[in-house]
């Protein structure tokens, strides 16, 4: 029994001295610490009353106590290191940062069951740290599944890539070819037109009918438009003025007539122009003026390339047209045709006057156009293709009695640019 007794006592002298290296090594776990100081003192405890018993036992013999063995002790130890250095690499593998135990003393227990409840706590949390690593695992797999997709993907996407610059400097170099070809087109057409500049030029003339340049200011469709203005305000205001003293039917012809009057006036003038320039570049010496109404002689026509030139330059100046000249002229054949009109000396007034002017400049502009725009009332019965009846006109009536307001064309036997208005019965 003394010798029973004396390995007891060294196996736990040498586990306090384990228990010291240990303590040693774990100083840095707070909880291990307190576990290992509890567990050394609870062994000196118990190797002193032994060595008490045994000085007991030596003096009173007496039955001894059986000892302990301290080999399952020991097993635990090893098993709760295991299990510690097994939570340790699960920590490293997932990633998990180790965190501080909390250094609260726990309630006194014995080291017997200090060491299992350890045990069991490190065996739950070796289960859930295995648990989530079989999860990690899973979705380490289900991450690797997407990579090699995205791999696959991505040299698919390469290939079509490379695909697409081969096929991109292809169409480069096609275009380069087809800028190429074009530009040699461009300058091919460009000298084909001058080709046939030249050779057609004498057989063209411009048509503003077909093609207006919009830098000039006279054009057919301004003119159009001025016309239509003409009526609305110009032409109303002398009506206004003269419907006190004349019949309305009166005032309408005679309003017609000298828009009329203005345009046959324009036309002389300009036929004048010609003939004086004519006459001029025959002898330069001729510089006298011709009267109203002169007649004219057999100078020799000019040029259709002159007559374009003067009539664009004419044209530049359209709106400067000096007015009073036509005025006189068509004064003058209105006194022959409305002399009832003309014996009241109020039938020159301020707005008859404006209306002349208005008229003289607008048929002007008419004249100088390539070719010459053209009023007509000529026609004898309603067409509503280029009429429109006077208000107090019954729509049944047919035959034209007078005109209100000529029928604007492009030119001559062209096409309507503004309606004639008509009084028909």
């Amino acid at each position: 029994m003394a010798t029973d007794r004396h390995d007891v006592t060294s196996e736990a002298k040498n586990f306090c001295e384990s228990l010291a290296n240990v303590f040693m090594l774990r100083k840095r776990d707070p909880q291990t610490r307190n576990i290992l100081q509890k567990a050394k003192t609870l062994l000196e405890t118990l190797i002193s009353e032994n060595q008490k018993l045994a000085s007991a036992n030596t003096t009173h013999p007496g039955t001894p106590r059986s000892g302990r063995g301290g080999g399952g002790m020991g097993q635990l130890w090893v098993k709760l290191d295991e299990l510690k250095r097994e939570n340790e690499t699960l920590r490293k593998q997932i990633g998990k940062p180790h965190q501080e135990e909390r250094t609260t003393t726990p309630k006194p227990q014995g080291p017997g069951e200090v060491i299992i409840s350890e045990l069991h706590k490190k065996k739950a949390e070796n289960e859930n740290l295995k648990s989530q690593n079989e999860k990690l695992q899973a979705s380490l797999r289900h991450l690797e599944s997407i990579n090699a997709a995205v791999q696959d993907e991505y040299k698919r996407c390469k290939v079509a890539l490379d695909i697409s610059r081969k096929s991109m400097e292809g169409v480069v170099k096609d275009c380069k070819t087809l800028e190429s070809s074009l530009s040699k087109a461009k300058t091919e057409n460009d000298t084909l037109k001058q080709r046939f500049t030249r050779s057609v030029k004498p057989m063209m003339r411009p048509d503003n009918r077909q093609f207006e340049n919009i830098n000039e200011r006279c054009r057919p469709s301004v003119i159009g438009m001025a016309y239509n203005d003409l009526e609305s305000q110009e032409w109303v205001d002398a009506k206004d003025s003269l419907e006190d003293d004349v019949d309305e039917n009166e005032i309408n012809r005679f309003l017609c007539a000298v828009i009329m009057e203005s345009y046959k006036a324009s036309r002389q003038v300009h036929e004048a122009f010609e003939y004086r320039i004519s006459e001029m570049l025959k002898m330069p010496t001729l510089s006298v003026p011709t009267a109203s109404g002169m007649v004219l002689g057999s100078a020799k026509p000019l040029p259709d390339e002159l007559k374009d030139s003067m009539k664009q330059l004419l044209r530049q100046g359209g709106d400067e047209i000096d007015t009073h000249a036509i005025v006189n002229i068509v004064s003058d054949s209105l006194k022959k045709n409305f002399e009832e009109l003309f014996k009241d000396s109020d039938i020159m007034s301020k707005s008859v006057n404006s209306y002349m002017h208005a008229c003289a400049k607008i048929t002007w502009q008419m004249i100088i156009q390539q070719p010459q725009m053209h009023l007509s009332t000529d026609d004898s019965h309603f067409d509503s293709t280029k009429h429109r009846l006077w208000w107090s006109c019954d729509q049944s009536c047919d035959k034209i009695q007078h005109f209100i307001w000529p029928v604007l064309y492009d030119y001559e036997n062209g096409n309507v640019l503004i309606k004639g208005c008509v009084y028909a019965v």
